[in-house]
């Protein structure tokens, strides 16, 4: 798998779930039909061990395994690969970088460990240490509160003119309208990308892309919003993320609200339409949503959802509906 930089990096990347067994094994031929699927649909590329892929729930050993699997099924595509690294010391996340190398993928999305804050000073040493253990590593730098540290565009410019081979993006986590006007103004030469909640503000300030959940809950709907974007359709694209973002304030919010974050939150969504398969569990101690709440919130996504489930039909290999 190829190498990217911050020219090649675009479009929108499905957030893969990391699926699991009964037992608690990885579920390897979940995860490769998954990925066929996001092929088929025509994502752009797919990463695994980020949030929504219980990076913080996977110990080395099985991280090495999950991340065997996914580079194999990857290599059976046109798609681009990433993989998450994130971990609490910068032992663990170079331990990480390499095992993706090892499975062929040399881009990785990156937080600064997240439990105890860096200091400033310690910011620049992280990327020394990283550029000289693994310089062949390609750097998307996930800009996440819950690494505490944020850096700015300034800042952003500086790392990139120092690393110009490995640093070729971020992902912005972050709905501050005037925060990203200020990494993509002054780091113009890297591939920003949004989320959900700031993809299409932020492509209307330069954005590059989508690190998307929400691309396998409507797989055909999240692309099209995305193409609005790129064709300059602002004020299509704004209202389909509008509706996005009043059904998460609506909905989500009750998964939030018992405690859930992260994974929890998008194998529910996944459960809602079937554009995946997965089988709902998540890593300990972090159990799945209320069986019966996730039933309430479906049956709520069904109707709010109801013109764009139907436009999705037959979105999944072999006619499955939803």
């Amino acid at each position: 798998m190829r190498a990217l930089s911050a020219n090649d990096l675009r479009g929108v990347w499905a957030a893969i779930p990391t699926p699991w067994n009964s037992d608690y094994r990885i579920d390897t031929s979940a995860l490769e039909e998954n990925i066929r699927r996001c092929e088929m649909w025509g994502v752009s590329g797919v990463y695994t061990t980020d949030s929504d892929g219980e990076f913080y729930a996977i110990e080395l050993s099985e991280f090495r395994e999950l991340v065997r699997t996914f580079g194999r099924a990857m290599e059976k595509t046109s798609l681009d690969a990433a993989v998450g690294v994130t971990w609490c010391n910068t032992t663990g996340i170079i331990d990480r970088i390499k095992v993706a190398l090892d499975a062929g993928i040399p881009n990785i999305h990156v937080a600064f460990p997240f439990w105890m804050p860096l200091a400033k000073p310690d910011v620049p040493r992280f990327f020394e240490d990283l550029a000289e253990a693994v310089p062949e590593s390609r750097w998307i730098h996930y800009r996440t509160p819950r690494a505490h540290i944020a850096p700015s565009g300034i800042e952003y410019a500086h790392y990139q003119a120092m690393y110009p081979n490995q640093f070729i993006g971020t992902k912005l986590g972050t709905t501050d309208f005037v925060d990203i006007v200020e990494v993509i103004g002054n780091a113009p030469a890297l591939a920003h990308f949004g989320f959900e909640d700031n993809a299409i503000p932020a492509a209307l300030l330069g954005g590059r892309g989508n690190y998307s959940y929400w691309v396998i809950v409507l797989p055909k709907w999240t692309l099209k919003t995305w193409e609005l974007a790129e064709r300059g359709l602002w004020k299509e694209a704004m209202d389909r993320q509008k509706k996005l973002i009043c059904w998460e304030s609506q909905s989500t919010k009750l998964l939030v609200a018992r405690g859930h974050n992260h994974a929890i939150l998008g194998k529910a969504r996944a459960s809602f339409t079937g554009a995946i398969i997965d089988s709902g569990l998540t890593r300990a101690p972090y159990n799945p949503a209320d069986a019966g709440l996730i039933q309430q919130l479906k049956s709520q996504f069904q109707s709010f959802w109801a013109q764009e489930m139907a436009e999705e039909q037959n979105l999944a290999c072999g006619g499955d509906h939803l």
